[in-house]
């Protein structure tokens, strides 16, 4: 193994598990990495990727860098790839989180996800007791929304006495809008429509309410070059916030950004039902309109020579020595030309590769399910950010 015993699993060997493995080879002093993914394709971009760009990296610290074709459905599979590691990141779809993150328990390996679908983190949130039993962390949800705008969020809230509202904004975008619903895909498409529709939580004057996703769509003025965005609810993004601030914060709320436009291209389509999730009988065969939606458009929406960027905005409000305050984190991120990641593979992946490092190297002290906002000081995420290059704007004006 590496430089100080550090092993590292990275499950998924997309855009965002690429990013995260690059991530930590440089700064999680491991001394292997093992990239895993149902694909044995992938994995071998993946390795071609990753050498590429750290070769003389890799050998001069004597990195192991090896990958498995595994499918992480089967349980066993999982367990024998598992075992011997530090800390596991599952960067697969959402739907696998749940099982990822119990056989984690069970193999006693730390475990964070980029997360995304509130549903399969409220699976992972039960699973407390036996994490803890098994003296091990587990903290899902830590890509970019959730996860990085949650932690710029905390790191506001540390420097206030006392905060009255959280308001989050983000987006992945074509750097201009394109294709037939001014987006391009940076996540899995199934992905995204299931945040569209999924549950909402957020924090109300002080009590948590369920609201409607694809909700409440307004116009924001952002400077140049975006200008005008439009931004509506969106489940996922809040993840454990409101229940770790009620009490603590009066209002606490995400909504997605995208091109004007969008929003209502997509609620066109979802009151025609063709988003619909329930079966339907077609020529005597049963399909599932959004399945059928996402298989046919998803090559359409790939824009694979388009640049894509990534916004966020998060503004927090409250008191500090007796006076009002707003501190706004701004974001604007472009692809890197000199890795060839996307600006959102660097935002998510290096997120939450930030957060599999402080797990490996046992610099998380509290066992169980730990809420990100709980386990990781806002400040220290924003130091180790910027760290890799993203440029995240502070401002503070009084109110």
């Amino acid at each position: 193994m590496g430089r100080d015993g550090t092993s590292y699993l990275i499950l998924g060997s997309g855009f965002q598990g690429i990013a995260a493995s690059y991530d930590v080879i440089l700064h999680g002093e491991p001394q292997r990495v093992i990239i895993a993914d149902q694909s044995p394709k992938n994995c071998e971009f993946a390795l071609k990727k990753i050498k590429h760009l750290l070769a003389p990296f890799l050998k001069k610290n004597r990195i192991q860098l090896l990958s498995y074709a595994l499918n992480a459905s089967h349980k066993k599979q999982l367990q024998k790839v598992m075992k011997g590691n530090n800390a596991v990141l599952s960067a697969l779809p959402y739907y696998l989180n749940p099982l990822v993150a119990q056989t984690a328990i069970e193999e006693k390996v730390h475990y964070c996800d980029l997360g995304g679908y509130f549903e399969m983190t409220e699976r992972i949130l039960k699973m407390d007791k036996m994490a803890k039993k098994a003296q091990v962390t587990l903290i899902p949800d830590c890509g970019v929304s959730p996860g990085m705008c949650n932690s710029l969020a905390l790191c506001a809230m540390e420097q206030l006495t006392r905060t009255e509202s959280v308001r989050i904004y983000c987006g992945g975008l074509p750097v201009k809008p394109k294709g037939p619903l001014g987006y391009k895909i940076v996540f899995n498409l199934e992905g995204v429509l299931g945040n569209y529709f999924g549950k909402s939580y957020v924090l109300r004057n002080g009590r948590i309410k369920k609201i409607a996703s694809f909700s409440e769509p307004e116009l924001i003025q952002f400077e140049k070059p975006l200008k005008l965005l439009e931004a509506f609810v969106t489940g996922g993004a809040t993840s454990s916030c409101p229940w770790t601030f009620k009490g603590k914060v009066k209002n606490y709320e995400y909504k997605t950004l995208r091109y004007p436009g969008h929003y209502e291209k997509i609620q066109f389509l979802k009151e025609l039902g063709l988003l619909d999730t329930d079966p339907v009988f077609l020529n005597g065969a049963k399909i599932v309109p959004r399945k059928f939606f996402v298989k046919l458009v998803e090559p359409a929406l790939k824009l694979e020579q388009e640049k894509d960027l990534l916004v966020m905005k998060v503004i927090v409000a409250g008191w500090k020595d007796k006076k009002n305050l707003e501190i706004t984190y701004d974001v604007l991120e472009y692809d890197d030309p000199k890795t060839g990641f996307s600006s959102m593979q660097r935002t998510t992946g290096f997120s939450a590769a930030i957060i599999l490092e402080l797990l490996a190297k046992n610099e998380i002290f509290e066992t169980g399910v730990v809420p990100l906002e709980r386990g990781v000081p806002g400040s220290l995420f924003l130091k180790e950010i910027r760290k890799r290059g993203i440029k995240v704007r502070e401002t503070i004006r009084q109110i």
